[in-house]
Order: structure tokens, then sequence, then C-alpha cells
């Protein structure tokens, strides 16, 4: 988290150097993402990730903000929320690129340009990093409440034929491959010639929207039922739907 935010901190526009804990827990999640798919499926972390309110949480986590970020001495602010009685808090640290790099020699290489990248793509832009977060494989295997499992980043073993692939050509022999191209030749001769015989062209017509053409677009409008009607409304969706193949893809 600490490194994260020191990463931060090196933005370009002032409005990206600052984190809220949502977004320093998704990148120690994403984190764990890009270790578990080189690591079969161990996280680097080691916390325990749930399914909550549509994304990857961890207590653990959560209460460590406070103690990292403060023993690096970073600037923590609050604003006042519109959507509840929590306050915004949003954490920010300036720092010069040597104090980035003595933080970040504590890391692994690998961990180091996991942070840097994923800060880099999403600075604190919540809507797009939710998103792409909301569709990582942990993630659609699993039900809000749910434990996420990061064994799924484990790629399967190529299966390999126990013959290597000739292609068709590489198994002619010399003769037989003259023989196919002058078969081949005489062919394109024959289509050629008998194009040019027939004096075919290929036209095209642009439509003719008319009166006829609207009523038939209506008549079809019309079979698909009567049109929503405008507002709001409340969808439910059966509890099934979070472990469909729809959902995770498998189909």
């Amino acid at each position: 988290m600490q490194y994260a935010l020191l990463v931060a901190g090196q933005a370009d526009e002032r409005h990206e150097r600052t984190l809220s804990p949502i977004h320093l827990i998704k990148y120690l999640y994403l984190v764990d993402l890009d270790h578990s798919r080189f690591h079969d499926g161990q996280t680097f972390t080691g916390l325990d990730w749930k399914f909550h309110h549509f994304g990857p949480w961890s207590t653990v986590a959560y209460q460590q903000i406070d103690p990292a970020l403060s023993a690096l001495g970073a600037r923590k602010s609050k604003t006042q929320s519109q959507y509840g009685e929590q306050d915004w808090v949003r954490w920010s640290f300036s720092a010069e690129r040597d104090q980035v790099d003595h933080v970040g020699q504590g890391l692994p290489l690998e961990i180091r340009k996991a942070i840097e990248h994923y800060v880099g793509k999403y600075h604190n832009n919540t809507t797009a990093m939710l998103h792409d977060i909301y569709a990582t494989p942990p993630m659609l295997k699993a039900a809000p409440g749910e434990e996420l499992d990061f064994s799924v980043m484990i790629k399967p073993p190529i299966q390999r034929p126990s013959k290597p692939y000739i292609p068709y050509l590489d198994r002619l022999s010399a003769a037989q491959r003259t023989a196919l191209k002058k078969k081949i030749m005489v062919m394109r001769e024959r289509f050629g010639d008998r194009m040019a015989k027939s004096g075919r062209t290929v036209r095209t017509e642009s439509g003719n929207y008319d009166a006829v053409y609207e009523d038939g677009v209506k008549w079809l409008d019309s079979l698909a039922g009567e049109p929503f009607p405008e507002g709001e409304v409340t969808v439910h969706f059966a509890d099934d739907v979070w472990k469909s193949s729809a959902r995770s893809g498998d189909d």
C-alpha cells in the first residue's frame, strides 16, 4: 500500500495523486491476481479475499491502511460524503523519486512492476478499476459473500499432439506438388474464361424506404410486444445467476 501511494504521488495530474481505501485495497487484489497467475494460484499477500459489494474485499487489508500509511508519513484528508454517514477518506504523499525507489526495493521486482502498471493505468479512477476487477476470474467464479479462489488463475497444461503436424503440401512428393499446381492453374483459367463469356457483373441497388417499408418495420416491432414503460423499475435475479455459465464465460 505504501508503494502504491508513492507511485500515485508521481502522477502528472494533481487530482490523480490521491488514493482512497477502496483504491488501495483493490491494488492489493490486483497484485495478488497477477502473482497467482504465475505462481500456481498462490497470492503474494496471503490475504483472505471475499466477494463484497461487487468487489474483492479484505478486512485485514482495510485495518492495515491507517498504520501503514501513517508510518510512511502520508497525509489523510476527509470530506463529507453525500451518500452516507461515513466521510470520504483520501490519502496522499509527495515524495522524491529516490524515496519511491527506496521503498520499492523492499518488494520483489514483479510486485513493483505490477503496482506501477496498475496505478499508472487506473490512478484513482474507481469506475474503470471496478469494471475490470469485476470481470476477473476469481470474481466471476464466486457469489456475494463467498471467498475468492485464486486457483482458477492456474493455466491448464498445453496438450501437445503425440505426433508433430505436417502440412498437406509437405506430405506430397515433388512430382505430386507439380501435378497439383498444374491442376490449380487449369481451374483458374477455366473459371476466368467462363466469367468472361457470361459477361456477368455485380449490381447493387439502394433500398426503397417508402411508406410500405415503414409499415413493415412497425409491424415487426409490434411482434416484440408492448414497449417497456418509462421510469424506475426493480429487477429481481435468481440466486443461481452468480454461478451461471453466462456470467463466468464457460460456454
